[in-house]
This record gives C-alpha cells, structure tokens and sequence, in this order.
C-alpha cells in the first residue's frame, strides 16, 4: 500500500482530556471509552450514580471512531433473513430496540456530529439475497417497520442515519458534564470479583467498586474469558473529496459485507470485503490487510471512482455466536456486567442497550431474553 495514505480512521479523535487520577473507589467503574462507555456513564449520572469511566487511551479510540458512521435499524442479516434466525417476534424487537437507539442518540446529538437522516439503501448481489430483499420489504410491511422495496431489488429504509462516530462519542461525553470523571490513559489488567465488592487493578493503582461494567466489546475476553464475543477486524479506505455524486445515502450489499457512503465534502468511504479473508480477520491487530484493501479498490473503480486514496484503516468489532448484543451480568462474575458484541452494529445498539443495563444493574429490571449476556454457554 503506498506509504503516503494514512492508516488513521478519516473520523479525527476528539481532544484529549485534561489528566485526571482515578479514585481509590467508586459506586460503579466504566471500562471502555467508546460509545458504549460513555453511554453507561451518561446514564449512571443521570441516576446520581457515583461512576467513574477508564479508558486506556482517548475517546473513541477503538472501533466507535473507525467505522463507517451508518446509524442502520436491525442486525446485518436483513429482516426476513433475521426472522428465520430469530423468529417473527424476537426479529420484529431488535428492529424496534434499534430504531428506539436512534432515537434517544439523535436526542443526545441534536444534529451535532455530522448526524444526518437520508436513509439507506440495501443492494442486492445475488438472485438470493434479491428474493429475500423483496420478502422483507413485506414482513417489514406486515410488521409496520420502514423499508420498502424499490427498483433493481434494493431495500431502502428512509429512517435510517449516518454520522461521525468519533464526534457522536464526543458529544454524548459531553453530555455527562463537566463534573463526569473520565480518565484517559489508565489501563485495566485485571477484575477481581466477589460478592461484596469488585477490585479492579489498573495501570494506576486499585479501585474498590460496587459494581463493574465492561464496555470492552471486542477486548472483552482479556478481562472476562467466559464471555462469547470474538474480536474481528474490518477494513476501510476513504478518498479525496469526488465532484460526482456516488452515493445518496448509506449503501449495504451482499449481505452486509460490503458497505460504502459518501460524505458532504465528497469523500467516499468505503467498507467491508471480510467474508474474502474470514480467517485473517479475527483478532485484536487493528492494521489494515493488504488483499481486503485491494478489493476494496476494486470496488472503488467499479463505482467509477478515480479519486485518490487518502486513508486506509481497520478497527476491531466485537462479534457475538448468534450476531446479537450481549447485555447483563457476567456468570460466575459477581458485580460484573457486559454491554458488548454488537457484530459491527454498536452505533445501532449502544446508547439503548446501556440504558437497558443501567436499569438492571441499579434497580434489577428485567432484560429482553435476547439480550441477555446469560443466554449463550460460557466460552472455555
């Protein structure tokens, strides 16, 4: 790859923030600055929850400021796909908790972050994934969900958004004021639990805690082994601004493998190609692979894009067995908790299923049966 592209995300970090220790004990410690992160912590602070979060570098560092931006309802499979999954009733919640997320985020954003709502469009590769575009623009119909079928069997969903996520973290940090204790730079390595109190160890000393909740999606596993989520990596590159208008809105195809976008200032990004090197993908090495980048380019000339590349990246995802959120206490863990694996959907689950979290961690409310953390077998 030319040595003159950046392999930083084209989404800048937001500025770091002034040092702060962190405190010998707390009510409840965040881990993970993400959007994940600083979601449990906006809500911890609107219940009047002494929290503090820890982040080992800045702000939306890992995977919430190197994706794409797209705001989507659902999971990558699209809607009939998800019902034979999931059945009619679980399929048609995820599509309802989801669009509850963009909501309570557009909320926080206030048209902030480069939100915006032009909707999506779901393109179809195949025959197959054709019919199936078409089944789910009727059972979203049958189900009154947006999306509706349109020439050349796409499925465009008008409700759909897109965003800068490093910015949306920025903002939704922001919102916690200027008295949420944030620290940057301060590695966990270890979680202690028991009944009485969680020891958390970290890079600058040990924190008494009531409680802990992991906002680590794909690092999950270096701090609870038990929990079922795999960290996967995904490619993107980004252009210099293009005069052409390439794409309208958030574009998805072959089932959700491929996806690209085009900024205002014309830039295109575009994203995906896992599924050709599915093994080299998984791990924790965020560094771009050279053959996903090279169809990635591909693609680039398909859409008859001659413009430079400016920037290559990849980020780490956290994927689940069944491509569901993992939300709850971890088994065998106590006063642990997990909001995690969102199988590269976290801007379209994070700010709701931390709110689910919250609720249940301070006043025992009852998670969906489909996002409990308990409801997969514990990784061995």
């Amino acid at each position: 790859m030319d040595a003159a592209v950046t392999t930083q995300p084209i989404w800048p970090l937001p500025p770091p923030r002034p040092a702060l220790p962190p405190p010998s004990r707390a009510d409840v410690v965040v881990v993970g600055g993400g959007i994940t992160g600083v979601s449990t912590l906006r809500w911890l602070q609107r219940r009047g929850v002494d929290a503090v979060l820890l982040e080992r570098s800045r702000l939306a560092a890992g995977a919430s400021g190197r994706n794409a931006g797209f705001l989507l309802m659902g999971v990558a499979a699209n809607y009939a796909m998800a019902v034979r999954s999931y059945g009619r009733d679980v399929a048609r919640e995820v599509w309802d908790f989801t669009a509850h997320n963009h909501a309570l985020l557009a909320e926080v954003l206030q048209g902030r972050a480069g939100y915006l709502r032009r909707g999506s469009l779901t393109l179809a590769a195949s025959n197959e994934e054709r019919d199936l575009l078409r089944q789910s623009a009727e059972l979203l119909a049958e189900d009154s969900l947006p999306g509706r079928h349109v020439p050349l069997g796409a499925l465009l969903n008008e409700d759909d958004g897109e965003v800068d996520p490093a910015a949306a973290v920025a903002c939704i940090a922001g919102s916690c004021g200027e008295a949420a204790r944030i620290c940057e730079g301060v590695a966990v390595h270890g979680v202690e639990a028991s009944a009485g109190e969680v020891r958390v160890h970290t890079s600058h000393g040990e924190i008494l805690a009531g409680a802990v909740i992991l906002a680590t999606n794909a690092y999950t596993a270096a701090l609870a082994p038990s929990v079922a989520i795999a960290p996967v990596r995904a490619q993107m590159l980004a252009t210099a601004p293009v005069d052409a208008r390439i794409a309208a809105r958030p574009t998805y195809s072959h089932w959700g493998y491929r996806y690209w976008r085009q900024r205002d200032d014309g830039r295109v990004l575009l994203g995906g190609w896992r599924d050709t090197a599915v093994l080299e993908e998984v791990g924790t090495d965020a560094v771009p692979n050279p053959r996903v980048q090279a169809h990635l380019d591909a693609h680039l000339a398909a859409l008859d894009v001659a413009a430079p590349v400016t920037h290559r990246w990849a980020g780490i995802m956290g994927f689940s067995p069944d491509e569901l959120p993992l939300v709850g206490a971890v088994p065998g863990m106590p006063g642990v908790h997990v909001c995690g694996g969102y199988t590269g959907h976290g801007m379209g689950f994070a700010v709701n299923a931390t709110r689910v979290l919250v609720d249940s961690v301070l006043d025992g409310a009852p998670i969906p049966p489909w996002l409990r953390a308990d409801r997969l077998p514990a990784r061995r």
